[in-house]
């Protein structure tokens, strides 16, 4: 079947999840911190080799201020301010007389991952109380929308070009090992909500045993 989009938008991929594929490659941004939950990803890309992908954005960073706009495995968004909308954090570099690039964010389409929708929740931009991460967020969002079908375009070659040669450039994630961790996690899940419900069930029936000891006993008395 052909790769495609299903619901595009941004969401928020399970950190426990996150944090395996980052154990299997190294490739997998993952960081510590408290707020590296709230990363946003792009997606839902389907019928990739068969799975489901989402690719992360990245914040800003000095080093990236030199990179193209647009290469075949990221896109670097952003927008022109004039001085006076420049804070203290922001990544830019002049390009006029009061024109200034500012950096908001990468979309790295290198560092996708497989998911299901175990997985992942939509970020709906309604329901975000912080307004200045909810402004980032629609100001990334409405940047990709415009390379819409570029962006699905050069994840397929991408990926298919890596699967089919495989050969892993430096900085890519491997896929085909990424697809094999997203199954032995998806395994051990499976297995540890059975064993839940197993539990559930047991403790269930030990409670209507005795219950119904307790009315045998109360009968007789």
């Amino acid at each position: 079947m052909d790769i495609k989009y299903d619901n595009f938008g941004f969401y928020k991929i399970n950190i426990d999840y996150v944090k395996y594929l980052h154990s299997k490659d190294s490739q997998v941004f993952y960081d510590n911190t408290p707020d590296y939950s709230r990363k946003p990803y792009l997606g839902l890309i389907t019928q990739l080799g068969g799975f489901t992908y989402c690719m992360p954005l990245t914040s800003a960073k000095p080093r990236q201020i030199g990179w193209a706009n647009i290469t075949e495995h990221n896109y670097v968004i952003h927008e022109y301010i004039a001085s006076s909308e420049i804070h203290g954090n922001d990544v830019y570099k002049k390009v006029g007389s009061d024109k200034f690039k500012k950096l908001l964010s990468v979309l790295e389409i290198r560092k996708m991952i497989p998911v299901d929708d175990t997985l992942y929740d939509f970020i709906d931009f309604s329901k975000i109380a912080d307004t200045k991460y909810k402004d980032l967020l629609e100001k990334e969002y409405n940047f990709l929308k415009l390379f819409k079908s570029d962006i699905l375009n050069k994840a397929e070659v991408l990926y298919h070009k890596q699967i089919n040669t495989n050969n892993i450039k430096p900085c890519y994630c491997n896929f085909k090992l990424l697809e094999t961790a997203f199954s032995q996690y998806k395994t051990v899940q499976i297995g540890k909500t059975q064993a839940a419900a197993t539990i559930t069930a047991s403790k269930i029936e030990a409670a209507a045993a005795e219950s119904k000891s307790e009315v045998t006993i109360a009968k007789k008395e």
